[in-house]
């Protein structure tokens, strides 16, 4: 496996690693400020998976159907991620699991 981009992503206080693996992509995330989410996570469950992430074509009209159905979200309005613009439907809409969706940026 080899790192495809890392970067720090300051307003979510982690630092992020991409590895592609055929076609699916895993994203290593380190905390790196207290008090987030992510460093909230590592400090009572300790590593391991923190959410799953589905590519979308389109995020913000998948969230407003999401919204339409009563589905609990983090994120209304897609934010900054790094392989794209992001959104985070609620664990309690999931059966505990927290999912990402995540529309790439194409560049």
């Amino acid at each position: 496996m080899k790192c495809e981009h890392m970067e720090e992503i300051p307003d979510q206080g982690v630092k992020a690693a991409a590895v592609k693996i055929g076609d699916v992509t895993i994203e290593f995330v380190q905390p790196v400020k207290p008090d987030t989410g992510i460093a909230k996570f590592v400090e009572t469950k300790g590593d391991g998976i923190h959410h799953i992430a589905f590519e979308v074509a389109e995020l913000e009209k998948e969230l407003a159907a999401l919204e339409a159905k009563g589905v609990a979200l983090i994120d209304k309005k897609p934010r900054k991620g790094m392989a794209g613009m992001i959104a985070f439907i609620h664990p309690k809409a999931t059966k505990g699991v927290l999912i990402e969706l995540v529309q790439k940026i194409k560049k």
